[in-house]
């Protein structure tokens, strides 16, 4: 069964926080229900805290210097992978833009007219010689980028 809360609680928790408890309040703690309750968990709590602290091992400073490093030098690589991924967007957007001003009406014209009236010299083996060399001449590109 619970037991009700008594007004003397968050009295008991700062005292067990601050490590002392008063006559007055360790009475009062051993002859009410709720607050004995509360001394048993918050100490058992408090202490091993205080033990977790205690046993905590602090990093060298060396250490400390070195992760500072490491995360400065990731933190500085995810900055210019987002720049370089950005300058990479604009420059396609740029190209494909150029690329409609200039070829545009001329790529139309010439698309209308293989639709309309293909000619006999384009057919299957040249359309896959055609598709395979414009999917592969990005990732060409890409691999030459990385350098591997």
């Amino acid at each position: 069964m619970k037991s009700e809360r008594c007004e003397r609680e968050d009295e008991l928790l700062d005292a067990l926080r601050r490590g002392f408890a008063g006559t007055e309040l360790e009475e009062h703690a051993a002859s009410c229900a709720s607050c004995s309750e509360l001394r048993l968990v918050a100490g058992a709590l408090l202490d091993d805290r205080a033990d977790a602290v205690a046993s905590a091992e602090v990093p060298t400073a060396g250490a400390m210097l070195w992760r500072m490093r490491v995360r400065a030098r990731r933190d500085a690589e995810s900055r210019a992978r987002r720049s370089l991924l950005l300058g990479h967007a604009a420059t396609l957007a740029v190209a494909i833009a150029l690329a409609a001003i200039f070829f545009g009406p001329t790529l139309a014209t010439a698309a209308s007219q293989l639709f309309h009236h293909p000619p006999a010299a384009l057919h299957t083996p040249l359309l896959v010689v055609i598709a395979t060399s414009l999917l592969l001449a990005p990732l060409a590109g890409w691999a030459v980028v990385r350098g591997k």
